[in-house]
């Protein structure tokens, strides 16, 4: 378990940096003995097991590490700051810690001041029942309501390893989690940092990227396409970067174009996975080696049994869609106090995904897109990826997504928004889209950003009520 991970090579390799930070690094020995004040403190504020679930809310990177593993090593089951229906908040406040209220704990910084320089005194070693929940995490909730999914330490256990071999490759000295500690993707990096005695970064975001690549040997990044995007724009100049870095990308898909410049100015190792909050990573596969098959994001991992079923629940024939359905020990068993939601998607040990899917002879997995997002204009059914990789291998396209809009007529329209690059004409781009073999009509939302949540996955729902509201205000004049 990652917190006996800490401990231990805080005495095997005590100097060993544990966790990078944008200009200083903290040892293995420091980190644990941090972990321990930070626990000890909060103890004393009644943060306890009997407290419930504990969002967590730290505007320092570092300190915010520190105190998940703190509310591990109490027993407390922790969660994401945005998890609305947790039992207590903890959150960083400017001014003075206030009392402990029923839902809310700020911590100032003389606090945390305090807390830090309090004398190491070790907590008990916890032995958890592994079935105990150690955390809740959020599902996606691009279109509706976050989901609450449970993590015991059993599972979290099994992601832990299952990523390690996904990920490390020849052993990565860096982990660098670009999505966030919240999400699923970022949180579990810190634990193999740990488990393989490696450091993660804690307070460095997308434009220390480079330097920590040129910096260290090997390391691992994991990244949305939204971000790749952006690095590549802001590269500086004469950026030469160490030959044993991995870029791992996912949250949504990977246009071939930006896998084929990230490979030639980043690193030629670039990965593409899929997985879900849910069930962990279920695909991975270099990003070059599947650019003939748009969609697709690689072979099933080991742990993971993936089907792909019809309607029927039949299991479809390779080539044919379907909806992805997986079990194994990564994947939960249900949501967090939402019955009705489980039984929906959890039934007869198999988590639906709702995605959908199909499987290539040669065993790769494509996702086509959700099953809610597919389009049906006028008895033609398309997910929006047919439109949208087109328009990303066009030049004048810095992004995009397809998405749907009831028309008056009560069927879907064919929405694309996009983000077109400096000195392009929309008149033409138009025109190049349109001579596209099959592409349906399109109406073009022109826009300065694409909404996404944290993980890249783009909000669809925010972009066709954005349509209707314009919509509105016309008639209304």
């Amino acid at each position: 378990m990652f917190d006996r991970s800490i401990r231990d090579f805080a005495v095997w390799t005590p100097r060993a940096p544990a966790v990078l930070l944008p200009n200083s690094q903290v040892s293995y020995a420091q980190f644990n003995a941090d972990i321990d004040r930070l626990g000890r403190a909060l103890l004393a504020l009644g943060v306890t097991p009997e407290r419930g679930v504990v969002s967590l809310a730290m505007d320092n990177g570092y300190v915010h590490w520190a105190m998940l593993c703190a509310l591990a090593r109490l027993g407390v089951v922790s969660s994401p700051h945005d998890d609305e229906d947790a039992d207590l908040k903890i959150v960083s406040s400017p001014g003075d810690a206030g009392p402990v209220r029923r839902d809310l704990l700020a911590l100032s910084p003389s606090w945390l001041q305090d807390a830090l320089g309090a004398p190491h005194v070790p907590l008990p070693v916890l032995n958890p029942d592994p079935d105990a929940v150690v955390r809740v995490m959020l599902s996606s909730g691009t279109t509706r309501k976050p989901k609450r999914v449970a993590a015991t330490w059993r599972r979290t256990e099994s992601v832990v390893l299952g990523n390690i071999g996904i990920y490390s490759g020849p052993a990565r000295a860096v982990w660098v989690p670009l999505t966030g500690v919240d999400s699923l993707m970022g949180y579990a990096m810190g634990l193999c940092a740990w488990r393989l005695g490696a450091a993660v970064t804690a307070g460095i975001g997308a434009d220390r990227l480079p330097l920590l690549m040129e910096q260290h040997a090997t390391g691992i990044a994991v990244v949305t396409p939204t971000l790749l995007r952006t690095m590549l724009a802001a590269l500086p100049a004469g950026f030469r970067p160490r030959a044993g870095w991995r870029l791992q990308v996912g949250g949504s898909v990977l246009p071939v174009s930006l896998a084929q410049e990230a490979a030639l100015r980043m690193s030629p190792d670039v990965w593409v996975g899929y997985g879900a909050t849910e069930s962990s990573c279920l695909a991975t596969g270099p990003a070059l080696s599947l650019a003939d098959a748009p969609g697709a994001v690689g072979v099933v991992v080991g742990g993971a049994e993936v089907e792909i079923v019809g309607d029927d629940g039949a299991i479809v024939p390779d080539g044919d869609s379907g909806e992805l359905r997986v079990r194994g020990t990564r994947t939960a068993d249900g949501y967090v106090g939402d019955p009705e939601a489980t039984r929906a998607v959890f039934r007869d040990g198999w988590y639906y995904t709702r995605d959908i899917a199909r499987r290539l002879a040669d065993g790769r997995l494509v996702i086509e897109g959700r099953a809610d997002e597919r389009m049906n204009l006028g008895g033609r059914k398309l997910m929006p990826i047919v439109l949208e990789e087109p328009a990303h291998a066009h030049p004048a396209v810095l992004d995009c997504a397809a998405f749907a809009v009831r028309g008056q007529d009560d069927m879907d329209q064919a929405w694309l928004a996009v983000v077109i690059a400096a000195g392009f004409e929309r008149d033409q781009l138009i025109a190049d889209l349109a001579a596209v073999p099959d592409m349906p009509p399109l109406r073009i939302a022109w826009t300065d950003e694409i909404p996404r949540n944290a993980m890249g996955k783009v909000e669809r729902a925010r972009l066709s009520e954005a349509v209707h509201r314009a919509r509105g205000a016309q008639d209304a004049e």
